[in-house]
This record gives structure tokens, C-alpha cells and sequence, in this order.
């Protein structure tokens, strides 16, 4: 008897879990290939903005900033998690912060993307818990050259993994219980911004012998059958030493290439530490994860200068291979390259996912809309998220990302229909003055008010054979045709607007000064003097082209 009712209650258990799984948050790919965050079975792109690292420790910390986000037009806010507040005993969890944050973000109908800060953070381990980094002996740190012991724990010991994935399980599971139903959590990074600094590798006594044993023999396979998609980079490192199918990391990759082997052992072991935690957690909540990466700077791609075996673009491979359970890649773009570090990330099918931007610390503040319109747009990204969005000094009621989240958001069901279709393209101002984006039979050329980054931008749809729509600001917009026996380019009406449950709504009607004329295009905004340009004053038009027919002589 007691048999059959643990198999009836087994049964019953996995027909909820079934039911509660079909529609949970998760990522598939559309019919032209793109991948999306899908929320009751539709496409679901974030707003979002990541609050500072302490900001959600606490509910009395949190409770001015929730209007202040809604407030922004966000649909999404990205906040930390950590290991140290969660177990700070060990097998004691505490979860009265992850309910009570839960609870306010839907007072406010605001979506989490819970970052889980666990054994490491930015390189070191400073939201591991007191008794985790007291007892060295249970969970050793990573040493230098010297033979000195840095604050980093050590990414290959299996304690620090199993006590971890409990702790994370215990989490996910917790969030299965309260949210599971209303789907509050759409996603959660493991971990934040890993790999070692100050040096290409761990130092120690167990990381040198790790370092002197053989690569994984997954690894080399899956190099041997994927040679033509992995980074050249590695693929010529290890043709440089004898494509050799056995041998240390050294012996295999060298090192002669801003150590690679270094960096690809710390990644190897980084990787399979996370895909352990992930795992855990999946198995009690099988919603999308992600990682995402310190990216390397050009003018200093030293491995320790960067967090050496981190999940950035040179790692991509290893943490694919390694870490199935992580769903994405993301990339904490603060470059000053905005647009490389994109490209390094769209490849092997990673979506575009942009947690944090904005560099603050360089004194950036005004680059979060053209940086979102591009995203979103030319990477058909489904998250942008400016870093530090609760610095009020900064993100304040008058900042521009208040608006171009409202234009994006009334423009959201077009742009996800458009995924992967090369009918949308995103489009902003770097030292250049002026773009062209070619349709094949029609070029659009645009023109940038202004001289510096990120005060023009845009996006441009094709919704059918002669009619765009097109939204930006600080710009103007004209058409060419390719057709060679209907070179010109005429006008037709010109509609500034918006939607409104899905159909189109017409502001006003364009011509003159504001269309110039009707024959050179369209200025957004449509102001007659440039002195009544604002950064608010994002404009969406949609552009009806009629190609001219060629004169004829004869």
C-alpha cells in the first residue's frame, strides 16, 4: 500500500510540476531564427534597469525606488541576491528579502531578474557567506605567483560547489513556491562577472596540478567538430601546436597568445562550477539563466586585467560547451566600442542580452536611448538595462530614458514581430555625422543633427513594399531608390504618431519645413529651429515612398 502511494503521489507531484512548467518564462526561437524571452507564450523584450549593487539588500532601502522605476517606464529591474544574506548560517536560509521583493515589484507591476551574487562577484568573493571564506581549510583560495592566498575562493573544489547549488537550489525552489503562479522572477543570473584578478590563473598547489593534467577529452572533441564555428583564435592556437588530441592545457593551447591556457583552464573550471549551481537550480525551477562578463578592453587584453576566465566573447566556446544550463551570455557593455562588444557576442546562436551600460564612471550619462533603440533593434535583443538606474542624480525624471522607454514600449509588439524578418534596423551616432541602411531596393540615408555620440538615433521597419516606419531622434531621413528605371524618390503622406491598442494614430499630418518641403525627407523631431529640439521630443513616423519613373528622351 505504501508503495502504491508514493507512486500516486510521485505521479501527481510530476503532473503539476508538467503543468506549472508549460508556461513559465523560457527561451525558444521564432520562425526566422531569433531567439525570445517568451512570457505566457509571448514575446517578452525588458526595459530594464540594473539598480546598485546594495540597493535591494534591504526593504526600507527599496521602498523610495520603486515609483522612481515605474516612474522611469520600466517593465523590468535587474537586483542583486546574495549568498551571504540567503544562508547566513550554514543550512539556515533566511528569505524574507526575496518575498518582500517580490511582493513590492508587483504593487507596481514591475517584472526581477534576481542576480545571484554567490561565490563570486566581479572577480572576488565578497558576498560569500562569513562562515564560507572563514574555514580555508573546506574552501581553499586561489594563490599567486608568490604563494600568497587572494580573497577569491577557489573554482575547482567540489565542497564549495555542492554547499552552493544547495544554496541555490533552496532558492529557486523558494521562488517556485511564492511565484511560480504570477511569474514575477523571469530570469536569474548565476553568479556575477566571474574570473581572476591580478593574475592569467590560480597559483595553487591543486590548481598547478590541475593545470598540468589533461584537457577534458569533451573539449578536444568538441574543437575537432566545431573547428569551423570556435573562435579562430583558439582554433589557431591549437593548430599551432600540433592540433594534438591529448596533452596539459599548456601543451595543447600555449600560451604565447595573451595566455590563452591560462585563461582557458580558469574558464573550464569557472564554467563547470556554474553549470553544477545552474543545474541545482534549474531542477527545482527550470526558468532561463544567464551568466555575463567583464568584457576585455582593446587597450589592455591582458587576462588578470580582466577577470581571466570570465564568460567574456574569448570564453564563449568553453562556457557553451561547459555550462549547458546557462542560457545566455550576457555582456556588461561599457565599452567605448559599443557596437564591437555586440558583435563579439552575436554568434553560436547567443541572444543579445545587455544587463548593464552606461558608463557612469566616465562621466556617460546621456547614451542609454540611442544605446536601447540600437539594441533592440539591430540585435533584436531581449534585454537593455543602463547600470545604477537608481542614481537619481542622474536617472531623474528629465533624463531622455524616460521617454525612449515609452516610445519603445508603445512600438513593442511591432518590434517583436519583426525578430529575425532583416526588416528592422537600429541605427545611432558615433563619430559619425551620417548612415545609410540599405533595404536592398531602397537605401535610407540618414543625417545627424548633432556632432556628438549618441545624440542622434533610431529604428527603422519596413512595413511593406514602399511604406517605413521609422522612430529616433536628433535626425533627418530621406530614401533613394536602386531601381535604375525609377532612380527618384517622391513623398507621399507623412505621418507622425503612435499606437493605440495595435492600430496606428495620427499626430499630425507632415509637410513643409518640418518633411522639408516634402521632397528631402523627414526631420525628427518636426521643430522649425533646431533651438526647439529636446531630448524628449522622440519622434515615430510613418514614411509612404513613391519611386519616379526615369525620363525618357527617345
Amino acid at each position: 500500500m505504501k508503495k502504491v502511494i508514493s507512486i500516486f503521489l510521485s505521479c501527481l507531484l510530476s503532473a503539476n510540476f508538467s503543468l506549472m512548467a508549460h508556461d513559465l518564462p523560457k527561451l525558444a526561437t521564432n520562425e526566422y531564427g531569433v531567439k525570445q524571452l517568451l512570457l505566457d507564450n509571448q514575446p517578452y523584450v525588458m526595459l530594464a534597469g540594473e539598480l546598485m549593487n546594495s540597493s535591494a539588500s534591504t526593504l526600507e532601502s527599496m521602498a523610495l525606488k520603486w515609483q522612481h522605476l515605474k516612474d522611469l517606464n520600466l517593465n523590468t529591474v535587474l537586483l542583486a541576491i546574495t549568498w551571504e544574506q540567503l544562508e547566513p548560517e550554514e543550512g539556515r536560509y533566511d528569505f524574507a528579502i526575496v518575498d518582500g521583493l517580490i511582493k513590492e515589484a508587483r504593487k507596481y507591476d514591475l517584472k526581477l531578474v534576481f542576480l545571484w551574487f554567490g561565490s563570486w562577484k566581479n572577480g572576488t568573493s565578497g558576498y560569500a557567506p562569513y562562515w564560507v571564506m572563514k574555514d580555508t581549510k573546506r574552501f581553499p583560495r586561489m594563490r599567486d605567483e608568490k604563494g600568497q592566498n587572494l580573497p577569491y575562493l577557489a573554482n575547482f573544489t567540489s565542497a564549495l560547489t555542492n554547499i552552493e547549488s544547495k544554496a541555490f537550489y533552496k532558492l529557486m525552489d523558494h521562488i517556485r513556491q511564492i511565484d511560480s503562479e504570477e511569474q514575477t522572477v523571469l530570469m536569474v543570473q548565476v553568479e556575477n562577472e566571474v574570473g581572476i584578478l591580478g593574475d592569467s590563473r590560480d597559483r595553487s598547489i591543486m590548481a598547478e596540478t590541475l593545470f598540468k593534467k589533461d584537457v577534458p577529452e569533451q573539449l578536444i572533441k568538441y574543437i575537432v567538430k566545431n573547428e569551423k564555428k570556435i573562435l579562430p583564435e583558439i582554433i589557431e592556437q591549437w593548430k599551432a601546436h600540433g592540433k594534438k588530441l591529448k596533452g596539459s592545457w599548456e601543451d595543447v593551447f600555449g600560451n604565447e597568445s595573451n595566455s590563452l591556457a591560462d585563461e582557458m583552464f580558469m574558464g573550464w573550471n569557472y564554467a563547470c562550477h556554474i553549470q553544477e549551481v545552474a543545474s541545482a537550480g534549474k531542477s527545482a525551477y527550470p526558468i532561463p539563466m544567464f551568466v555575463n562578463a567583464w568584457t576585455i578592453y582593446p587597450k589592455d587584453p591582458i587576462p588578470g586585467k580582466y577577470p581571466s576566465g570570465g564568460p567574456n566573447a574569448r570564453m564563449l566556446d568553453i562556457y557553451q560547451l561547459a555550462a549547458p544550463a546557462i542560457d545566455v551570455l550576457a555582456v556588461d557593455n561599457y565599452n567605448e566600442d559599443y557596437i564591437s562588444k555586440l558583435k563579439e557576442y552575436d554568434r553560436n546562436d547567443n541572444p543579445i542580452f545587455v544587463p548593464e551600460a552606461v558608463a557612469l564612471f566616465r562621466g556617460e550619462k546621456w547614451s542609454g536611448p540611442a544605446k536601447a533603440f540600437y539594441t533592440l533593434a539591430e540585435y533584436d535583443a531581449i534585454c537593455f538595462s543602463p547600470f545604477a538606474i537608481d542614481n537619481y542624480s542622474v536617472y531623474n525624471e528629465k533624463h531622455p530614458l524616460r521617454e525612449a522607454y515609452k516610445v519603445l514600449k508603445n512600438l513593442m509588439p511591432l518590434i517583436v514581430k519583426k525578430h529575425g524578418t532583416g526588416q528592422m534596423r537600429g541605427f545611432m551616432q558615433q563619430e559619425n555625422r551620417s548612415d545609410k541602411i540599405d533595404f536592398g531596393d531602397y537605401e535610407m540615408n540618414i543625417h545627424y543633427h548633432a556632432t556628438e555620440p549618441y545624440e542622434g538615433y533610431g529604428l527603422v521597419i519596413r512595413l511593406s513594399e514602399d511604406e517605413f516606419l521609422v522612430s529616433g531622434y536628433g535626425i533627418n531621413v530621406s530614401f533613394n531608390s536602386k531601381d535604375r528605371k525609377r532612380p527618384g524618390i517622391s513623398y507621399g503622406t507623412l505621418r507622425e504618431g503612435y499606437f493605440v491598442d495595435g492600430e496606428w494614430k495620427t499626430l499630425k499630418y507632415l509637410g513643409g519645413d518640418e518633411a522639408m518641403q516634402g521632397v528631402g525627407g523627414v526631420k525628427m523631431p518636426s521643430v522649425y529651429t533646431d533651438a526647439e529640439r529636446s531630448p524628449d521630443l522622440i519622434t515615430t513616423v510613418i514614411i509612404k515612398v513613391i519611386p519616379v519613373l526615369k525620363e525618357n528622351r527617345g
